[in-house]
């Protein structure tokens, strides 16, 4: 599996000809995806048009809480609220490719619910908000990140990273263009920051 950094919260996670993009804020990318997966809704990019390709071609759009199943990739939605400044829904996933789980935590402004962050604490990976204001504070993003103890953290959604990285008693961490793994590469709870540029 590869997941590449495209800014914000926008993520490719790709493993052989399988493809998914998180928060795509166009469309030039969507050509040989399967998924795309919203965070926040109204998304920040557009819909494929149904008309445009033939219908196989176009990716399938999750946005919403719930279960999906696509050519073996298994996704669930949780809503983590309804934020009134913004006026858009806010979805958290859990993504099962290729034997990795991935948690996405999106567009994040306050910590989960305990509930939740039971069904979410068994993750391989977790994709977090890391820059504060106006999304969930370092702090809270830090405690958080404790409880579910993930083997690998992506920070995303920062300008600068470091008050996030020092919240999890880092100092540096040399970024990377692309992070490169298999299941078997995995230490459970290691807790590890991968920084993607």
């Amino acid at each position: 599996m590869i997941i590449t950094h495209q800014g914000g919260n926008y993520f490719k996670i790709q493993s052989g000809d399988l493809a998914i993009l998180v928060d795509p804020e166009n469309q030039r990318s969507y050509r040989g995806t399967q998924i795309i997966v919203n965070t926040i809704k109204p998304a920040l990019a557009e819909k494929p048009d149904d008309g445009a390709e033939e219908q196989s071609a176009q990716p399938i759009w999750i946005d919403n809480q719930g279960e999906y199943e696509v050519r073996g990739i298994r996704v669930q939605g949780w809503s983590t609220g309804f934020n009134p400044k913004t006026k858009r829904e806010h979805t958290a996933y859990r993504v099962l490719f290729d034997e990795i789980s991935i948690v996405i935590l999106g567009a994040l402004t306050e910590t989960l619910n305990p509930e939740l962050v039971s069904e979410l604490s068994d993750a391989d990976i977790v994709i977090a908000p890391a820059g504060g204001a106006p999304y969930i504070a370092q702090q809270a993003i830090a405690k958080l990140i404790r409880q579910m103890e993930p083997s690998i953290i992506i920070p995303a959604l920062y300008k600068d990273v470091k008050p996030f990285l020092k919240e999890l008693d880092q100092t540096e961490v040399k970024p990377e263009e692309k992070l490169v793994i298999k299941k078997k590469d995995i230490i459970e709870k290691a807790m590890k920051i991968c920084v993607l540029q």
